[in-house]
């Protein structure tokens, strides 16, 4: 289990953002774990009017112009934020219980080993991960928030005052996460479209085919399930649920009974049951390929829809989909592959595939 999920179960809400950097995992380490935010300018001018608005409310004349801000300044002072805990090479989790909605913050001053018990009624906690792992040739850094508070009342003052600052918080998060990725160099990495996946074989000259791909902040094992529900037999398609579900929602949540599929299997394509996907290929945890055959526009075509997984890290998954088409006359598969499928088939997978993340990382936090 993730540190920073032991420190923080059930938060109220939970943010990551990932980069990936050509840099090896102990060189990368070194950056992240000294960064400065301080050498950002904006982000140092947004830290300074903060720190000036508390130095007014609290009768203190002095702001420091240039302070340092980052892991090295909160294991400094030792105040308020807290390292809770540090893999040297790895991982560094870092929190405060606080009043954050009032403009010069109180804090309980407690050690790490009291910080996930703690639940003292009037207060909220922040905490945040920062994360270095192996990826390919280089490293991939994630930065993990979660919040929190001890009671209802609490929870209403924090998520009014996160609503505001969250837009801010989100963009200096994504701004050190390019400074980091600028510094350590940017990967190249592969491009998914030209990549042989499970399933090609089946439709070896495809006239079409289109490659979508998406990060997912949940274990492999997590996003297969939802992947094994998928079909208006089971769960629907995560998609526009108004166009392939008849209108009914997607099921939100896992179904024990719907965790495998085998070849030969048939997904309901409608919801009347009136047409079906074959199940084509399964490797659990790895690809999962569906397809089907069919008359459109006074020919027979054929298609096939690839689900492959690759792992991340332990807890990350990428998620790479493809879908591809032949058909007759030449004339139709032409009209299919270039006018009707890309923009439809485009909207109801990009939509699918957000859908997917968002269950996906909801369960897994």
């Amino acid at each position: 289990m993730k540190t920073l999920k032991k420190m923080m179960p059930s938060p109220g809400h939970s943010e990551t953002i990932r980069t990936f950097i050509k840099a090896k995992p102990e060189v990368a380490w070194k950056t992240v774990r000294h960064f400065d935010m301080a050498a950002v300018p904006w982000v140092r001018l947004l830290f300074r009017l903060r720190t000036a608005a508390e130095a007014l409310h609290s009768h203190q004349h002095s702001v420091k112009r240039h302070a340092s801000i980052g892991i090295d300044e909160i294991a400094r002072t030792n105040k308020g934020f807290k390292i809770l805990s540090e893999t040297p090479g790895k991982e560094v989790v870092v929190g405060a219980i606080g009043k954050f909605w009032q403009l010069d913050i109180p804090f309980v001053e407690i050690g790490p080993d009291s910080f996930s018990a703690y639940q003292e009624p009037g207060w909220a906690k922040v905490a945040w991960a920062l994360t270095v792992d192996p990826y390919l040739d280089g490293s991939t850094v994630s930065l993990e928030l979660r919040i929190s508070a001890t009671d209802k009342q609490s929870w209403k003052k924090l998520w009014r005052y996160y609503r505001l600052i969250g837009p801010f918080s989100r963009q200096i998060r994504f701004s050190m996460m390019k400074h980091l990725q600028h510094e350590l160099g940017k990967p190249d990495l592969p491009d998914e479209r030209s990549k042989v996946l499970a399933g090609d074989d089946i439709i070896p000259d495809a006239a079409f085919s289109d490659t979508d791909h998406i990060n997912i902040e949940a274990p492999m094992g997590i996003v297969w399930h939802y992947l094994m529900q998928l079909g208006c037999d089971r769960a629907g398609w995560y998609s526009i649920d108004l166009l392939d579900h008849g209108g009914v929602p997607s099921t939100r949540h896992l179904v024990a009974e719907w965790d495998s599929r085998k070849p030969g299997d048939r997904l309901a394509a409608t919801p009347k049951l009136e047409s079906f996907f074959e199940v084509y290929q399964v490797a659990k945890e790895k690809h999962f390929v569906i397809g089907g055959t069919g008359e459109r526009l006074g020919g027979p075509f054929k298609v096939t829809w690839a689900f492959v997984l690759k792992p991340i890290n332990t807890y990350a998954t990428h998620l790479i989909v493809r879908a591809r088409m032949t058909a007759s006359p030449r004339w139709a598969e032409w009209f299919m592959g270039n006018i009707i499928y890309p923009p439809i088939h485009g909207l109801m997978e990009a939509t699918q595939l957000k859908t997917i993340k968002r269950l996906a990382e909801r369960t897994a936090g």
